[in-house]
């Protein structure tokens, strides 16, 4: 049955090809039948019969937050905050016990990136300014990217003190002699995991050596974090260490880094979660 499925965007973000949820609706959805539409903004939210709540920072403004109300069913309608504070495992503070290696990382989604592209459309001065500052200034981890520690003593005193910031014990996957990452991607009851492989412990897509096939292997300790924090539909980054899984980072606005022509292994995605609807 065609359903009428309304994507609720922040008014300067749209819905644009990179996002997950855009590739899914155009390469499966509108081809069954089913109307997509975009709506930008907090008010007049289109009648649909389901919603996905799709604003692209690591909190949910409250304007926002009123959206899901207006429909039977809102996917992500609860999930309003995806900081590290929140979500992420291992989250080590100052004389708890914990002395192995641990990494620097930003509080917010993705560095904070989409906060300061929002904060720049806006026409807000400040923006630009941190970008000159030194990190401990802007709020990143210090040389401006993710920052690997022996142990918690030789992190710098002004990180712990740094709202924007939190120090995590560095969780890795040994597979031979790659590092392993794996990226666990929902919609519904439908999932599929793409497990990314490299030399570097801090495993991205952007630095991956290969990728391994795609397959469903999920630990229990990773689905029941998605339970707790109500998610519907996202991405999850774990690793399995010491024979449970952490989970490193999640997000409700997965994007495929690129547009243009899905590839085989993106189609293969797009299809398994596009059935979760």
């Amino acid at each position: 049955m065609a359903k009428r499925i309304a994507i609720l965007t922040h008014a300067r973000q749209g819905l644009n090809e990179d996002y997950f949820l855009a590739g899914i609706a155009s390469a499966f959805w509108q081809p069954a039948g089913h109307s997509i539409l975009v709506h930008a903004g907090p008010k007049r939210p289109p009648p649909a019969d389901i919603a996905f709540l799709h604003v692209d920072l690591t909190r949910v403004p409250d304007d926002y937050r009123g959206l899901p109300a207006s429909y039977p069913r809102t996917m992500n309608g609860g999930v309003f905050d995806i900081s590290k504070r929140r979500i992420a495992d291992g989250l080590v503070r100052p004389g708890d016990g914990y002395d192995g290696p641990v990494v620097v990382k930003t509080d917010l989604n993705h560095s904070g990136m989409r906060e300061r592209a929002l904060h720049r459309a806006e026409g807000r001065w400040w923006p630009a300014l941190l970008d000159r500052l030194p990190p401990r200034w802007r709020g990143d981890p210090p040389g401006g990217n993710y920052c690997i520690y022996d142990r918690p003593a030789l992190v710098p005193p002004w990180v712990w003190r740094s709202p924007h910031l939190v120090v995590q014990r560095l969780f890795t996957e040994r597979r031979g002699g790659e590092y392993v990452v794996h990226q666990w991607m929902f919609l519904g009851s439908a999932s599929i995991v793409s497990s990314l492989r490299g030399s570097e412990p801090l495993l991205k897509w952007s630095n991956r050596t290969g990728l391994l096939p795609l397959h469903n292997e999920v630990p229990d300790e990773i689905r029941r974090k998605r339970a707790e924090l109500g998610f519907d539909f996202g991405k999850f980054d774990f690793v399995v260490q010491d024979g449970r899984g952490w989970l490193l980072d999640a997000n409700t606005t997965p994007h495929r880094g690129t547009t243009g022509p899905l590839t085989e292994r993106q189609t293969q995605v797009f299809r398994c979660l596009s059935a979760g609807l």
